[in-house]
């Protein structure tokens, strides 16, 4: 009867999308620990507030004379009785049975069974929870650990040197001005307020006494800091390159790195704004994808979609074209001050036009490379490793294949080029963005130093791109039939949305505003007629974007326009709002967008991005039944994988991404300390 008990059934709500007739794994899995009665109970030492609760819920009895296992069977229904089932309808049936069973019994015995009016076909048997999948055994997850060891041994290490540094720094601190007021040292002058002198002889930096203020660099991710001894020669504290690659590694500079709450005077501060809230975005979308997948009322999502409010779910797809806009208004304004100011000199000085080009090339795509790769792979291997033990132990059925495409296609992942072959190929379904927009970045690259010798010639090829891009997604999407709608954003994945010469516009109208603000040095004169003009327009577009297909049916023809142009009106938005906000025309959306509190979820924003479909099909997979969904629940799971998402994301940053970025302007011909 346990057993029997064990195993899932027919219950309710199959017309509300109930696919999930689980049974209970838990309950299989300790019928096989014996339950002796309870002999000689003292009934007046239980609790009496829990009594009645203990009773309910006890399990006495010996277990089962054979050793059970849980199965999960995948079982397509259909019927000639269209009224009864009006598609084919696919269910996921947990059975309870004795161990010994092979997946061809089970497979057999499921086939006898017999439903009036339905036809049915069993299409797999897994075994989870058989404990045939090892960690320690899986040449990924040894790696993993590895590096795991390694970069917290550099952690560790880098932080005790960092922190005995700044305990002999206070110490000359402290001795020096001792001697300053007691006039021992009446030529010693110690200036805490002003900014640091940094030096260098003989190959090795020299960082003087300060306040432990900030120097000021190009951007807000270049703010550092140092904090040695004082200016006395004598008592100069000197770290060779070495110490400084080590001093990358430190928790408590990288970490005050992230929760700085300044930016340098170069940057555009709307743009944390812009990308915290985009990221939220983005994972309250993946949340509501991720979590009706295995819920009981799947249903409810096709009345949920009816509803005005879901779009905001639904135009979540937009988020990604934010993202593209800002990637290309940074390199495009980053790039031009560079240039102004002289700093690629190092690169072009004293050689050919066609060797200095190839050599900032490189140098652009080398830092990219440098800058996103180490998180990335260690979140793929995490990827990896997680998915095949939930193909091995997970009630419910992954929902990608990565424990199967990872071994096999890591490599297009690491050479960012995942998107240019088939969805059911890729590792790692969201990496599809970093794939585009790498690819964008080399485009962008291309295009940023031949402006510097031909500005027409870029422009135009800039022109040629864009229109091309949109022509481009008119046919596919008119030759596709792909009808845009607000019951599935994601339709024609393959075709439309991950491919990057569908996606290209948004990113080049980013590279159009970043070259705006640069021509502009963040100054634009503009009456406040025409400013409300552009916040009009720009609101009217973006809420037609978001609530524009509620309850509209398009044309072909129609479809494809908007296809077309659609992203490329988003990013247009975005660039308004930083070009309005960056200028002194954006009202109180700069001050929203330009919060201090925003800066540090705006730097972890990569790794969030890497890291949280993780987190999500974690707890999704460890589920043993479906969810019973509700608007409250959704949200509360949102807000509960939001935090889980950011811890992971500022640890991943502290270990992996802001050491790597400290080490790269080390190794820049602009030697930048890093805080000690």
């Amino acid at each position: 009867m346990n057993v029997e008990d064990a195993s899932g059934r027919y219950t309710s709500m199959f017309y509300w999308g109930n696919n999930y007739w689980t049974g209970s794994a838990e309950l299989c899995q300790i019928l096989n620990e014996q339950h002796t009665p309870l002999k000689n109970r003292n009934k007046s030492s239980g609790s009496q507030i829990f009594s009645e609760w203990r009773q309910d819920v006890s399990m006495t009895g010996y277990g089962p004379p054979f050793e059970t296992a849980f199965y999960t069977v995948r079982v397509t229904v259909t019927t000639d009785m269209h009224d009864v089932v009006k598609t084919r309808r696919t269910l996921h049936l947990g059975l309870c049975l004795p161990r010994s069973c092979t997946r061809e019994a089970v497979t057999a015995l499921v086939d006898r069974a017999r439903g009036p009016l339905l036809k049915h076909t069993v299409v797999a048997v897994r075994m989870p929870l058989r404990g045939t999948y090892s960690y320690i055994e899986d040449p990924t997850f040894q790696v993993l650990m590895g590096v795991c060891c390694f970069v917290t041994i550099l952690l560790i290490s880098a932080t005790a040197y960092d922190v005995r540094i700044a305990r002999d720094v206070r110490r000359r601190r402290r001795r020096a001005v001792n001697l300053s007021n007691t006039g021992a040292r009446s030529d010693l002058k110690l200036d805490l307020n002003g900014l640091d002198d940094i030096t260098v002889a003989n190959g090795k930096t020299i960082y003087n006494v300060n306040n432990n203020l900030a120097i000021n660099s190009t951007t807000s991710e270049e703010r550092l800091t140092a904090e040695t001894a004082s200016t006395s020669t004598d008592e100069e504290i000197k770290l060779s390159v070495w110490s400084q690659l080590l001093l990358s590694f430190s928790m408590k500079a990288n970490i005050l790195q992230i929760f700085d709450q300044s930016v340098g005077a170069d940057t555009v501060p709307v743009v944390h704004g812009l990308r915290t809230l985009s990221m939220v975005w983005v994972i309250f979308g993946h949340t509501c994808i991720v979590v009706f997948k295995y819920a009981d009322n799947t249903a409810l999502r096709a009345i949920l979609e009816k509803s005005f409010l879901f779009q905001l779910i639904l135009s979540a797809v937009y988020s990604v074209d934010t993202f593209f806009c800002l990637g290309g208004m940074l390199v495009t304004f980053l790039y031009f001050r560079t240039n102004a100011k002289g700093k690629l000199d190092v690169l072009t000085k004293g050689r050919r036009k066609v060797t200095s080009s190839v050599l900032q090339f490189l140098g652009l795509m080398g830092y990219r490379f440098a800058r996103l790769t180490a998180p990335y792979l260690f979140v793929l291997g995490v990827v990896e490793v997680t998915m095949k033990w939930f193909a091995y132990n997970a009630v419910f059925e992954p929902p990608a294949m990565d424990h199967e495409t990872c071994p096999h296609y890591w490599w297009r992942n690491l050479l960012y080029i995942n998107t240019l072959f088939p969805v059911e190929q890729m590792c790692m379904l969201w990496s599809w963005y970093l794939s585009d927009d790498t690819q964008f970045y080399a485009v962008s690259a291309i295009l940023l130093i031949l402006s510097t010798s031909h500005f027409k010639l870029s422009v135009s090829l800039t022109g040629v791109f864009f229109f091309s891009s949109l022509i481009t997604t008119g046919y596919v999407s008119w030759s596709s039939d792909h009808i845009p709608n607000s019951e599935d954003p994601f339709t024609q994945f393959d075709k439309i949305y991950d491919k990057p010469w569908t996606r290209l516009g948004p990113y080049l109208v980013g590279m159009l505003t970043g070259w705006i603000l640069f021509k502009t040095n963040l100054k634009i004169r503009m009456k406040s007629i025409w400013a409300w003009v552009g916040w009009l327009v720009c609101a009217a577009m973006l809420l037609f974007l978001i609530f524009g297909l509620y309850k509209t049916e398009l044309s072909p023809a129609a479809a494809a326009v908007y296809s077309a142009l659609s992203h490329s009106l988003w990013a247009a938005c975005v660039g308004w709002i930083i070009i309005a906000c960056s200028t002194g025309h954006g009202g109180w959306v700069r001050p929203l967008l330009s919060a201090p509190f925003l800066y540090p979820f705006s730097r972890v924003t990569y790794c969030a991005y890497l890291v949280h479909p993780v987190v999500l099909r974690y707890v999704a997979m460890h589920l043993t039944h479906p969810i019973h969904l509700g608007e409250l629940l959704v949200f509360v799971l949102f807000l509960g994988l939001t935090v889980m998402s950011y811890f992971f994301a500022f640890v991943i940053s502290v270990a992996f991404e802001a050491p790597i970025v400290t080490m790269l302007k080390i190794l820049s011909p602009q030697r930048k300390p890093h805080r000690v």
